[in-house]
C-alpha cells in the first residue's frame, strides 16, 4: 500500500488474522480511503494449520505460539518498522477517512497513546443468538473504552520499552487495560474523538457455558488487575460504565449470607439484576431466565475475582 506524499508519521498496523482472512478486503478498502496512509500493513497468524496467501503489499508473519491476541501483537511490533504501531482486529473498520489523520493530529509530545471511540452496531448485535446478546449488550453502540486492540495508535518506542503486552500475568483477557495502567506511566493515554466500527461477527454461536467462561475470564483478570493496580484502576475510561463494576461493589454483603441469609440472598437477587441490567434490552421469550442468570454471573464474577486476586493472573481458558 503506498504512502501518500509528505505523511506526518511512519505507522505500522498490526493485523491478527489466524489463518482467516475473511473480513480483511473490506478493512484493507477501508485503509485505501484513509487520507493518511499507513507506512506498512502487517498480518500475524499464529494458526498452526494456516494455508492462507496474503494479498500484495502487507507483510505476513508467522507466530509460533498459538495462544491469544496480545502474543500477535506483541511479535507484530518486533517486525514493525514505523515510528507508531497501530493495533487493530480485522473486524474493525474505521469508517470515517479521517481516522488514522484525527489519532495522529492527537499525539502531542506529551501522548504516548491514541485511541478511538468504538461502536458495535446494533444491526451487528442483532444478529447475535440469546446468549450471545446477552454477553455483548453493554457494548451496543459508541463506548469510550481506553486500549482495547481496536485502532490503538502507539509510539513504538514506548510499546517496546515497556515489554508490550504483559503475556504473563494476563493470558486471555485484562491484557488491555494493564497495558493502558503502564503506558500512562509513560505519559497520557487520549481517548479521540476517531470512531471504529467493531461488526464482530459471530462465528458461531454462543452457548450459555461459553457465556460463564467468558465471564469467569473477565472477572479472574479484574482480581489480577485490582491486585497490581488498585483504586488506579478508576483512571481507565471504561471504568466509567457503572453497570460493568456494580458487582464488584455487591461483593460486600456476601460476608452477611453467614449472620443475615434471607434478607441477603433476596437482597442480591434484586441488586444482580442491576450489574447486567443492558441485558434486559434483548426481548423475547427467554428473558425472564435472566432473573436466575443474573445472579449466576455474579457469582461466577466473583468466584473468578478471588482467584484473580490470590494468584495475581489470569490464566483461565475455555480450551483448559
Amino acid at each position: 500500500m503506498a504512502e501518500i506524499p509528505n505523511a506526518p508519521s511512519r505507522v505500522s498496523v498490526i493485523i491478527p488474522i489466524y489463518g482467516n482472512l475473511g473480513d480483511l478486503d473490506r478493512l484493507l478498502a477501508a485503509w485505501r480511503r484513509q487520507t493518511v496512509q499507513p507506512h506498512e500493513i502487517i498480518l500475524v497468524d499464529s494458526s498452526p494449520i494456516s494455508q492462507v496467501t496474503p494479498p500484495p503489499g502487507v507483510k505476513y508473519v508467522r507466530n509460533p505460539t498459538d495462544v491469544a491476541l496480545s502474543w500477535d501483537y506483541n511479535l507484530g511490533a518486533k517486525a514493525a518498522t514505523g515510528e507508531f504501531i497501530l493495533n487493530m482486529q480485522q473486524d474493525c473498520v474505521p469508517e470515517d477517512p479521517r481516522a488514522l489523520e484525527k489519532e495522529l493530529a492527537c499525539m502531542t509530545p506529551g501522548r504516548v497513546a491514541v485511541v478511538p471511540l468504538v461502536t458495535l452496531p446494533e444491526a451487528s448485535w442483532r444478529q447475535y443468538n440469546f446468549w450471545g446478546q446477552v454477553m455483548m449488550a453493554r457494548w451496543v453502540g459508541r463506548v469510550r473504552q481506553g486500549i482495547c486492540g481496536k485502532f490503538d495508535l502507539i509510539r513504538r518506542e514506548v510499546f517496546q520499552r515497556i515489554g508490550g503486552y504483559d503475556t504473563t500475568r494476563f493470558s486471555f483477557a485484562g491484557e488491555d487495560m494493564d497495558l493502558y495502567m503502564r503506558l500512562s506511566e509513560q505519559g497520557e493515554v487520549f481517548v479521540s474523538d476517531a470512531e471504529i466500527i467493531h461488526y464482530h461477527s459471530q462465528k458461531r454461536p454462543l452457548t450459555f457455558r461459553a457465556m460463564l467462561t467468558k465471564h469467569y475470564q473477565l472477572a479472574e483478570s479484574f482480581g489480577a488487575l485490582f491486585r497490581r493496580w488498585g483504586f488506579k484502576l478508576r483512571r481507565i475510561p471504561y471504568s466509567g460504565h457503572w453497570t460493568h463494576h456494580l458487582a464488584k461493589y455487591l461483593y460486600l454483603l456476601l460476608p452477611l449470607l453467614a449472620v443475615a441469609p434471607l434478607p441477603t440472598v433476596v437482597a442480591l437477587l434484586v441488586l444482580t439484576q442491576f450489574t447486567h441490567v443492558e441485558s434486559w434490552r434483548v426481548g423475547g421469550w427467554k428473558l425472564p431466565v435472566l432473573l436466575l442468570v443474573n445472579p449466576v454471573l455474579f457469582l461466577t464474577g466473583f468466584c473468578g475475582t478471588v482467584v484473580g486476586f490470590v494468584t495475581g493472573r489470569q490464566r483461565y481458558s475455555q480450551n483448559k
